[in-house]
């Protein structure tokens, strides 16, 4: 419940909501700077800084609709062990299902994932949901975050990686500190507007693993 509450609020907040963010959100906040220093936590209750561009706009709504990009990246789920490119397990089915309820409400504009199959599978039930399709044709690692930054001003987009391509996706987003990568299940919401720092927001879905 607290992780559904944690995406409506992103979802459906202007940037000066996330000025502050509510104290009974359980993801962790991440504002990140030039120098890579990261240690501002949610209940800090501080991260007005990361935010200057915001504060000279007269209605930040406005600001939010045209120009703020709001990102969710997800590694893929559990994947299978057979073959080249690999599905998922049943586990990872489950989960992918599980990103899909939890990302319901989120008006999202667009859903991107890496060649392989389990990337796309992971975010599959979503792009169902919402009515698009999985764009798969940009390099993760050199493309995708560029050709966000430039034409989904305003959007925001799903996106499922590997281990190996998200921290250089994030690092492309300017994300000075990328987040660690430990296994299944980890969402990252990250919020760019122009003129400051991305705020990287860190939460989960599905089940635990065992």
């Amino acid at each position: 419940m607290t992780s559904l509450l944690l995406l409506w609020w992103c979802a459906c907040a202007g940037p000066s909501a996330t000025e502050v963010l509510p104290p009974a959100l359980d993801g962790e906040v991440r504002p990140d700077s030039a120098d890579g220093d990261s240690d501002d936590t949610g209940d800090s209750g501080d991260t007005a800084a990361a935010f200057p561009a915001v504060e000279q706009v007269a209605d930040p709504h406005v600001a939010h609709s045209l120009t703020e990009l709001v990102v969710y990246a997800v590694r893929h789920a559990e994947k299978d062990s057979e073959g080249s490119d690999p599905g998922l397990t049943d586990e990872g089915l489950a989960r992918a299902e599980a990103l899909a309820v939890l990302l319901h409400d989120v008006p999202l504009d667009a859903v991107y994932a890496t060649e392989l199959q389990r990337t796309q599978l992971t975010v599959k039930p979503t792009a169902d949901d919402h009515g698009l399709p999985v764009v798969t044709d940009l390099d993760a690692e050199e493309e995708l975050a560029p050709h966000l930054l430039l034409d989904h001003r305003g959007d925001r987009v799903l996106h499922a990686g590997h281990s190996y391509t998200l921290t250089e996706f994030f690092l492309g987003l300017g994300v000075a500190d990328p987040p660690d990568l430990d296994g299944y299940g980890q969402l990252w919401i990250v919020t760019i507007v122009p003129g400051a720092a991305p705020v990287v927001v860190e939460t989960t879905y599905g089940e635990p693993e065992e």
